[in-house]
């Protein structure tokens, strides 16, 4: 694990401000709480997802008014994170549709994805590169709702 000081947890908060909002970027506490508890290893990210029905981008952006669905808009968010994930030795574990909710109530997620990483540095690395910042806006032009968990295996993963 990389030792990062306050002014460095400070400065990649800032880089997300810019991006999302209504809770689509974690806030200063939760952030300054992964890279500070940092356990080493590897983490899995588990991405609930729930789209707008048309993407919403920014007025004056070239997709502006384009009438892609949300699900499109974050379509290609994804594919910039996953080339982003992969370079750093992550992966892809997970990307189904949620057929229904069986338990509970509340949300309605339209995806579930799981991505993890070697480490948190790996994160960390990726939400600072300029090229997956830029990626940012289609996720927030197709995301109506998000909620991402930050876990970690209990049990050994299988070699077969």
């Amino acid at each position: 694990m990389t030792e990062r000081n306050q002014e460095e947890i400070e400065a990649l908060f800032r880089a997300l401000a810019g991006h999302g909002s209504g809770g689509l970027n974690p806030d200063a506490e939760q952030l300054h709480a992964l890279v500070t508890a940092d356990l080493g290893g590897p983490l899995q990210f588990v991405n609930l997802l729930a789209y707008l029905e048309l993407a919403r981008y920014p007025d004056g952006h070239e997709m502006a008014g384009s009438g892609l669905t949300g699900a499109e808009a974050y379509g290609l968010y994804g594919a910039v994170a996953l080339d982003h994930v992969t370079r750093r030795g992550g992966r892809l574990t997970l990307y189904n549709d949620v057929d229904q909710v069986l338990i509970g109530a509340g949300a309605s997620w339209h995806q579930v994805a799981i991505m993890e990483y070697p480490d948190t540095d790996a994160f960390v690395d990726m939400i600072c590169d300029p090229d997956y910042l830029a990626g940012l806006v289609h996720r927030d032009a197709g995301l109506a709702d998000t909620m991402v968990l930050v876990t970690r295996a209990l049990l050994p993963r299988s070699t077969g």
